[in-house]
């Protein structure tokens, strides 16, 4: 049996929304406050005297005067479209900053305006975390994760005349930092790149439409030298800014670290004491805020894009010293918020053998699932071609 077989790239997703947003709602009616309390109100679940329906009436007169500078009302239409699914709690499972929906509006205006294709820079780290059984290659919750976009983003790449392009951004230059060797991360990068093209293929075939899906690569946008120069510049500030932390946010930095540093890498650091470990694994931390701050410096004229709407996964909600407020924040599939690269995919099945969920398991929840774990054998040749992650399909019930 093969589950891949049936129909699996074939996007089935709605381009109806029949929940729209309040948000929504009062972009697409004729301008009148005090609907616009009640429906904000009814939203929140509370009264229209609440501070925070104001809040939110402010932020929606200031996109109302956005949105009626567009002249053209299928545009416009369209426009509110776009941003209601791009909104849409079914995917992002929480609401999206309040700056990040008027500049997501501001590049939906722009793209339409000036006939230009319509950007999505998907930021991840380009790497496969050394916990996942899969390490270093890629496995089905990279798989799982094009699909899920493809699936978030169909309405628009379906209808918008001027195109739509995704690039996954693989930020692979900054996990050296955490002592995981270029080699294993230079396998995962060919590994996702075979992926995303046979992704790719397999959609086509089963959805007759063309994508326009990318991997773009950080370390190919400038001179590694002159990011690590630049790190440096960084470094005293970060170092500054972790140690005026409290003791719970050092914690909460220093937990994200660990996940990360790989003790026996590229140097063996298992020898340490664990005062020099937790060290190394904050210096790791600090350094990774450099990149951040630095790799946006030699990059802006990327990120800033008029057409360029980024998307982010969790890791932009946790705490950082860079600004994480310029992005979308998505879930990885429906059923899981993990993000791809850290993750291990699993398919969860029902009684026939159906698939109902796609799962993407951190590797806490893989070691309390490990035991329910099963396997069938995979018929696709191709995906196997890819990495041997591919031979087994991992599945529980």
């Amino acid at each position: 049996m093969d589950i891949l077989k049936d129909n699996f790239f074939k996007v089935t997703t709605s381009t109806n929304n029949s929940c729209v947003s309040a948000i929504i709602k009062c972009l697409q009616n004729t301008k009148d406050i005090e609907l616009y309390r009640k429906w904000i109100a009814k939203e929140y679940n509370t009264n229209v005297e609440d501070e925070k329906v104001q809040i939110r009436l402010n932020l929606i007169l200031k996109l109302k005067n956005k949105i009626d500078e567009v002249t053209s009302s299928e545009d416009k239409n369209q426009i509110l479209n776009y941003l209601s699914r791009l909104l849409s709690a079914k995917y992002s499972g929480s609401k999206q900053s309040d700056s990040m929906i008027s500049l997501t509006l501001d590049k939906l205006i722009y793209s339409f305006k000036n006939k230009k294709p319509i950007i999505f820079i998907f930021g991840f780290g380009g790497y496969k975390n050394y916990h996942s059984p899969s390490f270093p290659e890629v496995d089905y919750s990279e798989l799982f994760h094009m699909k899920y976009m493809t699936e978030f983003l169909f309405p628009i790449i379906t209808t918008y005349k001027y195109g739509v392009i995704l690039e996954y951004e693989s930020e692979e230059i900054s996990i050296q930092f955490n002592n995981v060797p270029q080699e294993t991360t230079n396998k995962y990068t060919v590994s996702f790149r075979k992926l995303l093209e046979y992704f790719i293929k397999k959609i086509e075939e089963q959805n007759d439409i063309k994508l326009n899906y990318k991997l773009v690569m950080a370390r190919e946008m400038y001179n590694p030298e002159d990011l690590y120069k630049k790190m440096q510049e960084y470094y005293p500030s970060m170092q500054k800014q972790f140690d005026n932390l409290t003791q719970k946010e050092q914690k909460i930095w220093f937990k994200r670290a660990k996940t990360n540093f790989l003790i026996n890498g590229t140097e063996d650091f298992s020898h340490l004491t664990e005062l020099e470990l937790n060290n190394k694994i904050i210096e790791a931390r600090i350094n990774n805020e450099c990149f951040l701050a630095a790799d946006y410096d030699l990059r802006m004229d990327f990120w800033e894009r008029s057409n360029a709407i980024s998307l982010f996964g969790t890791w932009g909600k946790t705490p950082c010293a860079s600004p994480t407020d310029s992005g979308l924040h998505l879930k990885s599939t429906r059923a899981s918020n993990t993000d791809f690269w850290i993750g291990t995919g699993i398919f969860k099945l029902d009684e026939k053998d159906k698939i109902i969920q796609e799962l993407i398991l951190s590797h806490t929840q893989y070691q309390d699932k490990k035991n329910e774990i099963n396997y069938l054998k995979s018929k696709d040749s191709e995906l196997k071609h890819i990495s041997s992650n591919f031979d087994l399909i991992p599945y529980i019930k």
